[in-house]
């Protein structure tokens, strides 16, 4: 029986507890990516303007970095306990892995992470024989326990899960599962006719009032032209107008308020979740 990985995304539907618990350790991974990469910034800048040489370290590793946040930073921020100490780590070394992409000329250079972007999972790796056991209806997630799955028999119940990750997107919780899995398994249905399909080949041509024409006669609407998401990104435009007035509207008041910070933040949600839905279609 040959084996290969494959991936799984789901919705998950997590208690209040583990969602706060999530939000707040996506928080504390974000924060530390972040200062990582200021960190490492100053460096580099002190070494541009001739402040470093090349003896000199104007590059820390993630390694090290986490020996700085449990030895110092800790103590003074004692909140970055409420992240997992494997999640943390994992935040640093992609900070890390930017930052050597960007020194091997492959990539620019490293930008933060934004809050309004939620851009950052909760990394978990498999640490026991329990860890990512996955049910018909729930799944077992290392810190957060027992979580309830949204889509019932979507990931391979019994498979052995190598790691995965959880996701914050806008109001809604994801997990991402790498599996070994069988190649004739029924979840590898779709990659198994891949192999095995062979059709003739076909000519198209790509337009801008439709999306592809083929050969065969088969015509391909372009889903963007559709009245459908006419409609939504119209809402999308009302919605970004209505979010510029509010900051407007605490600019004027002289800083930030209470009431006004929650309002914002109820309406940036309303559009991230528009942005979500134009991006599902």
């Amino acid at each position: 029986m040959s084996l290969l990985l494959k991936a799984f995304k789901t919705e998950i539907a997590p208690t209040k507890e583990q969602e706060i618990k999530i939000i707040r350790s996506i928080g504390v991974a974000r924060f530390l990516y972040n200062q990582y990469i200021a960190y490492n910034r100053r460096l580099y800048k002190m070494y541009q303007r001739g402040m470093l040489d090349e003896k000199q370290k104007y590059f820390v590793t993630a390694n090290d970095f986490d020996k700085y946040v449990n030895h110092k930073l800790k103590i003074e921020l004692p909140w970055i306990d409420q992240c997992g100490s494997k999640a943390r780590k994992k935040a640093l070394r992609n900070a890390d892995q930017a930052f050597r992409r960007f020194f091997s000329g492959i990539s620019g250079y490293p930008n933060f992470k934004k809050k309004a972007n939620q851009d950052v999972k909760l990394y978990f790796p498999k640490n026991n024989k329990g860890d990512w056991t996955i049910w018909r209806h729930k799944l077992m997630i290392p810190t957060l326990k027992q979580v309830k799955l949204k889509e019932f028999g979507y990931l391979p119940v019994g498979a052995k899960v190598t790691n995965g990750t959880v996701s914050y997107v806008a109001g809604r919780f994801y997990v991402s599962v790498v599996v070994d899995i069988d190649e004739k398994s029924k979840h590898n249905k779709d990659l198994e006719a891949s192999y095995h399909t062979v059709t003739a080949g076909v000519g198209i041509d790509l337009g801008v009032k439709d999306l592809a024409i083929v050969s065969d006669g088969k015509v391909f609407k372009n889903i963007n032209k559709s009245s459908k998401v006419k409609r939504l990104e119209k809402r999308l435009r009302r919605e970004q107008r209505c979010l510029s007035r509010k900051y407007e509207f605490r600019k004027k008041k002289g800083g930030k308020t209470a009431t006004a910070s929650a309002n914002i933040e109820k309406q940036k949600l309303k559009v991230q979740k528009i942005h979500q839905r134009i991006t599902r279609i």
